[in-house]
């Protein structure tokens, strides 16, 4: 450790405040709430991201004896997790970690259970639209008795599309816009966080009165047995999905073994989450939820082997072969295709319903339609209710979710195996009878426009939708947002909903993919069965959108004053690449902008320290593809980063990528492909992707086949195709005009075009 490093990784995680804190929509709530809700001396009483004044004043003495207290093999536990031969990773484990010499433990600071006496008030101002309430209560500590009725408490309340205070904030009173309640577990205290945005106009006392009404009403009669099993039911099937991948199973059997000091405890964690009774929910929603609590308002503002050598990096375990599972294609009685991937023993199932069209069917004045048609297909269906259908779903322990696209709608659906059926009922009754009633509709329809309106508060997003016009137009259906414009969403009539969602979902332009824990006849029958009416004619013949290829190059800015961070979209329409240049792309994007160790990361992060983070990637959209970069920097910093974002783009177009970077690049890219069907949600992703795309169900193999074909030549050579030359490039920046423009001019950039949230030009 050096100071050279500590200044660096200074301004680095500075940086991340400013993403995450001073430049994210209602961030500072991040500090202001650990900062009331615990005592001076608490080790939760300020954020894990610190002030940048407490940052400033480390020092290296600080930093070191840090990593020499806690840095020590006692205080660390280590999972293995994935396909290897057991005794081969023992021994790696045992040359490398073993070599560790031992050190004395550190002493864990603890800490008694907060307890306020009192309400406690905060209230500050923020760039948002829309004011956001926080009650925050201090809750029983992760694990411990309380814990899972406190998860049970909040899903009760504001599960997802379901809940006490989602019917009555958002469909009833018409208060709220969204509404987030949750359990933030945590080792020496827990905190249980209901955090509501108002609707246009909504007073946040008003708010607070009924969250503080719904509450009082579970205290006195506890939740009903469809509630507690609706509940118990989507606990499981979130569990099981955990489980299932091999990331978050890893990080469980560590935390499983701080907790209950032994790894293999998945099942005693699942049984404690489904313990809670009425009873028990009752006793802790009286015990924890009361007068002592949080109130924050965010209101809108102006703004030990001897021999071993550490340094020297072990060989690699031997090679294991990848095998990608393809899915066995049939075909509904209904003429649909059907692709079935089985994956016996999860216990779970996901599936989508892909259907060709989307937003390339509306005209442009009716931008943001399918969106709002896919969100009113879930919001009751069959003879359910919003609220009756909500409930339904998740009483089985299960998902549905309905989504627009460029080229196509999608209708998800994911749950336990064991509730297959019923849980497709559902799904297959949104997708083919769903209600799309004027009462739905109004609220779905106030809701979409109160996002729209709060778009702007949002860098990162304004930066994509700026970007997606500058590149191919508002008349374009992959230039405009999908949930959109004020312009376009305003004038929508529960007319153009019913008119235009059977053309959206047209069963004729189908296609079903499905993952799970079943065989593919079991599948087939199942939908065979419910989809049996549901038939098409081709009414609409989708619309081909030639791939656009030719560069728009340009610099706009869209000026936000006083913002604390410039965020930089970098992009430029792309060819699609034949099989063989996509493993090249995957391995070139990888080494430039993929991962953490790419060349945009360790400049623009670990180099110079101007942002947490900067990435590339290469967006696939059937035909359409777009390379883009970006990064969200410092302000003072703007001229300089984009300076290093054009060195970097010179370099790579110069072809000068070397062997080692290759080296990683492939075994990066070959981890991404071989682990990308992980899970059942997963597989029926890709698998879908694929079937949107146009691409061969087997392209993942063929994918991980391409790859050792993939030289150092092949590599420097797309490099310098073309693609990377700079003054191609469309850049956005949304950031503060009168610190940036300057800084852009002396480095050397020209004048930027200013432009507003829709990319119309600014005098």
């Amino acid at each position: 450790m050096t100071t050279e490093k500590l200044d660096l990784q200074r301004k680095v995680v500075r940086n991340k405040r400013r993403q995450g804190v001073d430049n994210q929509p209602y961030g500072k709530a991040e500090i202001i709430i650990p900062d009331a809700l615990y005592p001076a001396g608490h080790p939760y009483h300020h954020s894990v991201i610190g002030s940048h004044e407490d940052l400033e004043a480390a020092t290296l003495e600080d930093v070191v004896g840090f990593f020499d207290t806690y840095y020590v093999p006692g205080n660390a536990t280590l999972v293995v997790a994935g396909d290897f031969d057991r005794g081969e990773a023992l021994d790696l484990v045992n040359k490398t970690f073993g070599a560790v010499p031992a050190r004395p433990l550190p002493q864990h600071r603890t800490a008694e259970p907060v307890v306020l006496e009192r309400e406690v008030f905060r209230m500050a101002t923020d760039r948002v639209r829309y004011p956001r309430l926080f009650l925050v209560w201090p809750s029983p500590p992760h694990f411990r008795n309380g814990d899972a009725d406190m998860d049970v408490i909040a899903s009760l309340l504001a599960d997802r599309s379901t809940g006490r205070l989602v019917e009555r904030l958002i469909r009833q009173d018409k208060l709220a816009q969204d509404v987030t309640v949750y359990q933030g577990s945590q080792e020496l205290g827990s905190e249980f966080h209901i955090e509501v945005t108002a609707a246009e106009g909504q007073d946040l006392e008003q708010i607070k009165q009924v969250v503080l009404e719904e509450i009082a009403r579970l205290q006195a009669d506890g939740p009903g047995a469809d509630e507690l099993d609706r509940v118990k039911a989507a606990t499981e099937a979130n569990f099981l999905r955990q489980k299932e991948s091999l990331r978050r199973r890893a990080d469980m059997l560590n935390s499983y073994r701080k907790a209950f000091g032994e790894a293999d405890s998945f099942d005693r964690d699942l049984a404690r989450r489904l313990a809670p009774t009425a009873a028990s929910v009752m006793a802790w929603s009286k015990d924890v939820l009361g007068d002592g609590r949080l109130d924050l308002r965010i209101l809108p503002g102006g703004a030990a082997v001897a021999d071993a050598d550490l340094d020297q990096r072990p060989d690699n375990l031997s090679e294991r072969p990848s095998s990608p599972a393809v899915p066995t294609v049939m075909k509904l009685k209904n003429g649909q295709p059907l692709y079935v991937v089985s994956m016996p023993g999860t216990g779970l199932f996901s599936g989508r319903a892909i259907i060709s069209g989307g937003e390339t069917l509306l005209p442009g004045d009716q931008a943001g339609l399918a969106s709002l048609c896919a969100t009113l297909a879930t919001k009751g269906a069959g003879d359910l209710d919003a609220t009756a259908f909500a409930n339904a779903v998740s009483a089985l322990g299960g998902q549905v979710r309905a989504f627009s696209s460029t080229g196509s709608m999608t209708m998800d659906v994911s749950g336990l195996t064991s509730r297959l059926k019923p849980t497709l009922s559902l799904w297959a009754d949104a997708l083919s009878s769903p209600n799309l009633t004027q009462e739905d509709f109004d609220r779905e329809k106030d809701l979409a426009l109160g996002k729209i309106s709060s778009r702007s508060e949002d860098a990162r997003q304004l930066a994509q939708v700026v970007t997606s016009l500058a590149l191919f137009g508002p008349a374009d259906p992959r230039g405009r947002p999908g949930d959109g414009f004020q312009a376009t969403v305003d004038p929508l009539t529960r007319d153009d909903v019913t008119t235009w969602a059977p053309r959206l979902f047209d069963p004729a332009h189908a296609s079903f993919v499905f993952a799970g824990d079943f065989t593919p006849e079991q599948i087939k029958s199942a939908l065979d069965d419910l989809l049996r009416g549901w038939k098409g004619k081709k009414s609409d013949v989708v619309p081909s959108l030639k791939p656009i290829v030719e560069p728009r190059p340009g610099l706009l800015l869209v000026d936000r004053p006083g913002a604390p961070q410039t965020v930089i979209s970098i992009a430029r329409p792309v060819s699609a690449p034949d099989e063989t240049d996509r493993a090249l792309r995957s391995c070139v994007n990888t080494l430039f902008g993929g991962t953490f160790t790419s060349r945009l990361m360790q400049n623009i992060r670990e180099k110079n320290g101007y942002s947490y983070g900067a990435r590339s990637s290469f967006i696939e959209d059937g035909p359409q593809w777009v390379l883009g970069a970006g990064s969200a920097v410092q302000t003072q910093v703007t001229g300089p980063a984009l300076a290093e974002f054009r060195n970097e783009f010179n370099g790579l177009a110069g072809g000068n990528v070397v062997p080692g970077e290759l080296e990683k690049a492939m075994r990066t890219t070959r981890f991404d492909l071989e682990t990308a069907q992980a899970t059942t949600g997963q597989t029926a992703q890709v698998i879908g992707g694929f079937v949107r795309n146009g691409r061969s169900t087997d392209a993942l193999r063929q994918d991980l086949a391409a790859l050792p074909s993939v030289d150092l030549a092949g590599i420097n050579g797309l490099a310098q195709s073309g693609i990377y030359d700079w003054d191609k490039l469309l850049i956005v920046l949304v950031g503060d005009k009168e610190t940036v423009v300057p800084q852009l001019k002396e480095a050397g950039f020209p004048a930027p075009t200013l432009v507003d949230e829709e990319n119309r030009p600014v005098k």
